[in-house]
């Protein structure tokens, strides 16, 4: 077990005993990869194809065939179950590494996610044993920014789904991803709402929030669940993203920071979803897993914006007004 102080980061890196995270992880990820029987499936050299200068398209068939069924999901505050499928049931051969904060009694997780989207894609558990349901927590939140400080790399994301918005068990989970390509939504840009929140340009398929995010931002995840705690009570599904990205404000010539985007969107419960992808956190950064062979040689932009623009929150206008009185 490691303790989070334990990592390298980018305010640090003169402190040579400190261990860096993305080789820990990279490292431990293939070795069970490669030497144990957990995957589901092995994870080698996916077809890639850019759609307009823009969207990544990764061809993933066992991805659709071969992962767990998800849980069916009505509510997108559904109290945990422990007699369902959840993280404290997985093997030991799944856990790269699991790790502490302050003191020893909060135990986060990070676990390989056996029915992987790409290399190196994994899970991040938030306090693996208290059974927290999958509804979004401040902590958990500041927790997924802190990762991607520490870990010094853009190629790191973390993402959120959010009950009824295609989490697919009921345990609190982030997803945690490494990509090297550049994706939509760290580039384009953003209009100012007010205070810390913008909202993604009209430009962009799927209306979202974005806020900005620095190492010398005070509290940002306090900052940021004061706008989750609005959906949560409105019982609107939503899926978030924290990734390294441009200046809201368009900047490109400033240093990149981190943006935390949160797109509300319609409800997935019920819904019949695509054989060829689904719609949740990945397909609204711009970043499409897509299971058919056909459909990814052929699609087109405007048949993903269209697919896309499909779970955007109609009332979003309506929500930013509330927003507003907030901050």
């Amino acid at each position: 077990m490691f303790k989070l102080q334990d990592f390298r980061t980018s305010r640090n890196v003169c402190e040579e005993k400190k261990l860096n995270f993305i080789n820990i992880y990279k490292t431990k990820w293939d070795e069970i990869h490669y030497k144990s029987d957990v995957f589901r499936y092995r994870i080698d050299n996916l077809r890639e194809r850019i759609v307009d200068g823009k969207y990544l398209l990764q061809l993933n068939p066992h991805r659709s065939t071969k992962r767990r069924t998800p849980e069916q999901i009505h509510d997108i505050c559904q109290p945990f179950d422990k007699n369902k499928f959840n993280f404290t049931k997985v093997s030991r051969d799944e856990i790269i590494f699991t790790f502490t904060e302050d003191d020893d009694e909060n135990e986060h997780a990070i676990l390989v996610n056996v029915s992987p989207i790409s290399r190196y894609h994994s899970l991040l558990c938030p306090l693996l044993k208290r059974c927290l349901p999958q509804i979004l927590t401040a902590d958990s939140l500041q927790l997924g920014i802190d990762i991607i400080f520490l870990s010094d790399d853009r190629d790191l994301r973390v993402g959120f789904n959010s009950l009824c918005g295609l989490a697919s068990v009921n345990h609190l989970h982030y997803h945690l991803f490494i990509e090297n390509n550049v994706l939509p939504v760290e580039t384009v840009k953003c209009n100012h709402i007010k205070g810390p929140v913008y909202c993604l340009s009209d430009n962009y398929p799927v209306p979202a929030f974005c806020f900005e995010v620095t190492p010398q931002t005070v509290n940002p995840s306090g900052v940021i669940f004061k706008l989750i705690e609005v959906l949560l009570n409105k019982s609107i599904a939503h899926n978030i993203f924290i990734t390294s990205g441009q200046r809201v404000t368009g900047d490109s010539k400033g240093e990149e920071i981190v943006r935390v985007i949160i797109w509300p969107r319609k409800s997935s419960s019920g819904a019949k979803q695509l054989s060829a992808f689904n719609v949740a956190v990945c397909e609204l950064s711009g970043w499409f897993p897509v299971y058919d062979i056909h459909i990814f040689e052929h699609i087109h932009a405007e048949e993903l914006e269209s697919e896309l623009k499909k779970w955007k929150y109609e009332n979003f206008a309506e929500l930013c007004e509330e927003i507003k009185e907030l901050y």
